[in-house]
């Protein structure tokens, strides 16, 4: 059976873990911070890649791997499961590394203070998502699809 695209657009449902989600975040924040502060360009290119990576295949995010293959079996943090739809969390995740890929391009070009500017908008928006559960790159995702649906 055919489906149209309005059905196709619709959120998929799926049991999702947040506490993964933290530890990405907490790790992406920790790691960009001393990319910044050092400015030690190869570690902004390692995060963007696990970034990117992890945004087309959940199995290649090794901050959520840390979580899942590490620190849930070893007790140390616990599952904060929910049923809603990854894609705008992928979509923000993407976004993040397109972000740090640009970054990237500007710190091996010569343009460092745009490439640090970039990283700190990175890491200020990772710190309200992990801190108040704000995802910018979600907001954005949601407010895309309405746009879409609304065509």
């Amino acid at each position: 059976m055919a489906t149209t695209l309005e059905q196709r657009a619709e959120p998929v449902a799926q049991t999702f873990d947040r506490t993964a989600l933290k530890v990405n975040q907490a790790a992406i924040i920790a790691l960009l911070i001393v990319a910044f502060i050092t400015n030690f360009a190869w570690l902004v290119v390692f995060v963007a890649a696990v970034m990117v990576l992890g945004t087309f295949s959940p199995q290649l995010a090794l901050f959520q791997r840390l979580y899942r293959d590490l620190l849930r079996p070893a007790g140390l943090l616990r599952p904060d499961l929910h049923v809603e739809d990854a894609a705008p969390h992928r979509f923000a995740q993407g976004f993040g590394g397109a972000v740090l890929c640009a970054a990237s391009l500007a710190l091996f070009t010569g343009f460092s203070t745009f490439g640090l500017a970039l990283v700190l908008l990175v890491i200020v928006l990772a710190v309200i998502n992990l801190a108040f559960g704000f995802c910018a790159g979600c907001f954005v995702y949601l407010q895309l699809s309405r746009l879409r649906r609304a065509r």
